[in-house]
């Protein structure tokens, strides 16, 4: 088999695994993530998994990255619309899905696992940086300070209201609980340059 073939069908396998274990954490969360349920799911040897993850807590992380990659192209694609609120809703929107709690899961986890820590880092900072630069492309002229309020802010309610709906699944209030925190910016929200403003 020539090399390109081989690439191929390796990258294959590993987008195979890595929605699998996406699978696996969301139904049976980040404790219940075996290497054996996660090969069953996919369909590949335990050869072929440990070839591309050599641990749950690489796969694990991996798997939460792949998710997150993703959504960060959901959101750039939503950053093209002219209606602020129609952001906010997008962002709610991916971080009310059970593939986005599982990450959080994983983060709770890393509290008494500085190893898992360390290898979410780089990712949760990415993520960040995706949820984070739309969201203050909606903002005028802001001091530092309110800035960060109104940016880090609103992804810590986004995550909060994730968290809250594992035990009451309330969207309507969730949109309300969101639509009272752009009020208390109002007069600094601007429309998102459309697509075809940007060129």
């Amino acid at each position: 088999m020539e090399p390109e073939r081989r690439q191929s069908r390796a990258l294959r396998t590993r987008d195979l695994v890595l929605s699998a274990a996406v699978e696996v954490m969301v139904e049976h969360g980040y404790a219940g993530l075996t290497m054996q349920r996660v090969q069953t799911r996919a369909g590949v040897t335990r050869g072929a998994l440990t070839h591309h993850f050599s641990s749950m807590r690489e796969l694990a992380v991996a798997a939460v990255d792949h998710v997150a990659r993703a959504q960060g192209a959901e959101i750039q694609g939503a950053v093209g619309t002219a209606d602020p609120t129609a952001l906010i809703d997008v962002l709610h929107e991916v971080t009310r899905r059970p593939t986005y709690v599982a990450g959080l899961e994983l983060w709770v986890a890393a509290r008494t696992d500085p190893a898992l820590r360390e290898a979410l880092g780089p990712g949760a900072r990415e993520l960040a940086r995706q949820l984070r630069e739309p969201l203050l492309g909606l903002v005028g002229e802001l001091d530092d300070e309110r800035l960060e309020v109104f940016g880090d802010g609103l992804l810590s309610l986004l995550r909060g209201l994730a968290i809250g709906g594992v035990l009451r699944d309330r969207p309507a209030l969730e949109k309300a609980v969101l639509q009272a925190w752009l009020v208390a910016f109002g007069a600094d929200l601007r429309p998102v340059p459309s697509s075809s403003a940007q060129g």
